[in-house]
């Protein structure tokens, strides 16, 4: 299907966007729900348009899991789960309202509480207060999975429309999953919001490479150049606070204060942004135009001139399995029916963005 974008990969318009890299308020919701409206109207205030924050936000990164037996662990988790934020909450609509009033777009990292389960999730929230798009984390990563659940097929679905371009989103090592990508890029992103926990110096304490902060924003600048899209690198920091309460202290992976690595990436790869002190509670901003974009992909786009989707291409089937499903049609139809989800499927394939009316405003 032929797609026109709006706006256009040759789009001139100059505007800002924002890579957050803060602390946590660790373990706690109404903290957490605070600093993110704070950061929110910080990063407007100086003329941000796109917003991003790092993976799991609300209520912080939980290396807990890595660098304790299960008898330590069990103290923090539970806290943290008391602490998780639910989708359809007053605290995610109080973080909807300071979107709004700041006429901004962000993607949210948070720990999401659905029922008694954890998920690594991401919000996109449109400047007039919607929620374009959940996701969940499609698979978490080693000692994640001891807490948090997999993502769903509606997670596959994660690039919106925004008043200044297609918007997409990531999870940490999300950004090394091929096929996970390469539905992505089918998606059409010229931004995209990459969330990460906090990372250190390569082989700090035998730590692998894979897990530094380097490796980590190196990923980020790949799916940017692979994508043709600018990349938004955000994460945590970690104070010698954060790292007691979290039970880091003396793990020989980490320095505190430290985590840190946030950056931006144009759509060749090379960086926006000047490396930031990684102990150091910043946002990081550039002025960006989406014409980089068509002059890359003028060169290589990965979605048409530069691919043979006749030799390789990737099949999605795309289905969540209820655990209970129904075969007599007046109880099937019944089922249908997904109270509180968003569509992001739908909000994936729209192309042109328009701003809500309230039902107030029509009277």
């Amino acid at each position: 299907m032929p797609i026109t974008l709006s706006p256009s990969n040759s789009d001139r318009q100059v505007f800002k966007v924002a890579a957050v890299q803060a602390e946590p308020a660790w373990l706690d919701l109404q903290g957490g729900v605070d600093k993110v409206i704070r950061i929110v109207r910080e990063a407007a205030a100086e003329g941000a348009k796109i917003i991003g924050f790092p993976e799991l936000f609300v209520p912080g990164y939980p290396w807990t899991l890595w660098a304790n037996n299960f008898l330590v662990t069990s103290q923090v988790v539970n806290e943290y789960q008391a602490n998780a934020l639910p989708l359809h909450s007053p605290e995610m609509d109080r973080i909807r309202e300071a979107v709004k009033a700041a006429d901004a777009t962000i993607v949210l990292g948070f720990a999401e509480r659905d029922g008694a389960s954890l998920y690594i999730a991401q919000v996109t929230i449109l400047p007039d207060g919607r929620i374009a798009n959940h996701r969940r984390k499609m698979k978490a990563t080693h000692y994640e999975k001891t807490i948090f659940a997999d993502g769903n097929a509606q997670s596959l679905y994660n690039v919106v429309q925004t008043p200044y371009g297609r918007l997409g989103s990531l999870n940490c090592w999300e950004h090394m999953q091929p096929w996970l990508k390469t539905h992505f890029y089918s998606q059409y992103p010229q931004i995209f919001v990459g969330g990460w926990p906090p990372a250190f110096a390569p082989g700090t304490g035998g730590s692998p490479y894979i897990l530094s902060g380097e490796a980590c924003s190196r990923m980020t600048q790949n799916v940017s150049m692979e994508g043709g899209c600018f990349g938004l690198c955000c994460c945590h920091v970690v104070s010698e606070a954060g790292a007691e309460k979290m039970k880091l202290t003396g793990f020989p992976w980490f320095t505190f204060p430290g985590g840190g690595f946030s950056a931006i990436y144009g759509p060749d790869g090379g960086a926006l942004t000047e490396p930031v002190d990684p102990g150091v509670e910043t946002i990081v901003y550039a002025d960006i135009s989406l014409s980089k974009i068509g002059e890359v992909k003028l060169v290589a786009d990965t979605m048409g001139n530069y691919s043979r989707f006749d030799l390789l291409h990737t099949e999605v089937h795309g289905q969540n399995w209820a655990p209970v499903t129904y075969s007599l049609s007046a109880e099937a139809k019944n089922n249908e029916v997904t109270p509180n989800e968003i569509n992001n499927r739908e909000s994936s394939q729209t192309f042109t963005y328009n701003r809500a009316v309230s039902e107030e405003s029509k009277v």
